[in-house]
Order: C-alpha cells, then structure tokens, then sequence
C-alpha cells in the first residue's frame, strides 16, 4: 500500500467533494514528507511508511466518530499543529475600526475644546462632543462585536455569521441609546442652564431615561436573548480540562464541609467577621456620619470571600 491508498482508506465512507479532496492532497503530503524523513535518518522505505502511516493511523482512529470538520481539527492539532486562527483581513479590519473609534474621540475632543475655547454655551459644547463621537463609537462597537463572535481561538469556534449579525445589531442599539441620552440631555437644556433650575433639570432627566426604551432596552433584551441562546462553542481540549477544573474545586469544597473543624471553624469566623462589621458600622455612624459606614459591610462580604477560598486553598494542598 503505498501513501495515497494510505490516506484514501483513511476516508472511505465520506462523500468525495473538492475540500475533501484538497484535505487528502495536503495529507499525502505530509506522509511523504514524514517518510522522507525518516529514511533520511537511516530507515528502509518500509519501515519508514509503517512509522508515519502508524501515526496518522492513530489520529484516524481518535476521530473514528467524528465529522469530517471534526476529524480534520483532530488531525491539524496532532499531526500538523496549525495554531494560526486569524486572517490578514480579519486583523485589518480590526486595525480599520480601532482607528475609526480614535478617530471618534479625536473629533469629539476638537469639538469640545474649540467649542469652549471660543466661549460658546457648555450645553452646546456637551453636545457636540457626543454627537461627533456617537457614529464613529457606534460602527467600532458593532464591527468589533461582529468580529469578536465570529473569531475562532485556540479554546472556542465562531459562532455563524447570521447569529453575529444580530449580535452587532444589540450592539449597536446599545451603544447608539447610550450616546443618544447625553445628547438628549444636553440638547434639551436652555442655552446657559447647565445644571440650573429644578424643573428644566428634571424635564431633561425624563426626556433621557426615556431614550432608554426604544434602543437600550431592546439592545439589551436582544443580547440576553442571544446569550441565553448560545450553544456551547468550547473545543473538546477546553471541555476536558473545565471538567477537571470542576472536578478539583467539588472534590475541595466537598473535602472541607466534611471535615467537621474546619466547619466549625468557618462558621465561627464568619459570625465574628459580621459581629465586627455592626459594631464597625454603628461607631463610625455615630461618630463620623452615616454616609461612608454601610462600606464596612462590603468589605466584610469580600473578607469573607477571601476566608472561603483560603480555606478551600488549604484543603487541597
């Protein structure tokens, strides 16, 4: 059997189509240049063959239930190592919007100090720094998004191209209702009122919070939607080791609750690291003021965080 037999019965069953075949070509290749190889460093041409086609023979059989996209990952990532996953155009598309959004901000930052530079209301000069900001932020935002889902990486696959689309869509009614509302705000406000008056204030708030609906609130319903919905890209390499990560964290967390002093002794901490906390809180109220003392509760929270996983640290050790 020489190498195409080789390689062709590595495939029997699978529909002959031009990709297949191109596979099959860049394969034979490879055996050859494997072969020659080996009977460079002193091999007969026999043993050479039987040592590379063992090999790829070994890679077949680890994809025996695979699909040919499967089976061909299989093969790149054992026999050939492709590590390459982004395009030239791909990176220049990335290079072309990063240096619209500094475009973006470039624009918005002349508008603002030439606008203010010359004495002009500070309502318009807020104006007009979003508005020069909001298309060039908007476009980078949703052809970054759209890119970004559609990227294989060395541990997920893209998503398709429809789902992205729709993606780049929430992102876009994000980004767009985002710079919309300062626009709104600042717009809606009387030339030297920057700030002032209760009613005009409270009038602009309204007219902002209600640009949420119509573009923040589908955008976020849309990408929730999406998220809620994504099947799972992860490659098998990147499931195996989660599933160990896991496996290690359960094993640790199940370890330390059956180990009844250390229990114990986590329950205790945790009562007296609240009991410091209340008394914290009541004297640096009633001493200093009631405005900063409910942050001793949020680092209570974190330093108990810290104690758990301290604790689960020690367990596996």
């Amino acid at each position: 059997m020489n190498a195409k037999e080789f390689v062709d019965s590595l495939f029997e069953g699978y529909e002959e189509t031009a990709a297949l075949a191109d596979f099959k070509e860049e394969l034979r290749g490879n055996l050859d240049a494997k072969i020659e190889s080996l009977i460079k460093k002193g091999m007969d041409g026999e043993t050479a063959f039987a040592k590379a086609s063992a090999e790829l023979g070994d890679v077949s059989a680890l994809a025996d239930e695979l699909s040919l996209k499967k089976r061909r990952e299989v093969f790149e990532e054992v026999y050939m190592d492709v590590r390459k996953y982004m395009s030239t155009g791909r990176i220049a598309a990335y290079v072309v919007f990063g240096m619209l959004a500094l475009f973006g901000i470039a624009a918005g930052a002349i508008a603002f100090f030439s606008t203010r530079g010359i004495g002009l209301d500070m309502n318009l000069t807020m104006t007009s720094l979003f508005a020069l900001m909001m298309p060039f932020m908007v476009a980078a935002a949703a052809a970054f998004t759209f890119l970004g889902v559609t990227q294989e990486t060395a541990s997920t696959y893209p998503t398709s191209r429809k789902r992205a689309f729709w993606y780049a869509v929430a992102a876009t009614l994000i980004t767009f209702g985002l710079f919309i509302m300062p626009i709104v705000f600042f717009g809606s406000k009387s030339p030297g009122e920057f700030f002032d008056g209760l009613l005009a204030r409270d009038m602009a708030i309204v007219t902002v919070v209600s640009m949420i609906i119509p573009f923040v609130l589908p955008g976020v319903g849309l990408l929730v939607f999406l998220l809620l919905t994504e099947k799972d890209r992860l490659k098998p390499w990147a499931k195996a080791m989660l599933r160990k990560a896991d496996a290690i964290q359960e094993e640790a967390k199940e370890s330390m609750w059956k180990d009844k002093q250390a229990t114990t002794r986590f329950g205790m901490s945790c009562v007296a690291i609240w009991i410091f906390a209340l008394g914290t809180f009541l004297f640096v109220g009633f001493m200093g003021g009631w405005a900063w003392s409910w942050l001793v509760f949020i680092f209570a929270a974190g330093f108990q965080i810290l104690l758990r996983a301290f604790m689960g640290y020690r367990q596996t050790q």
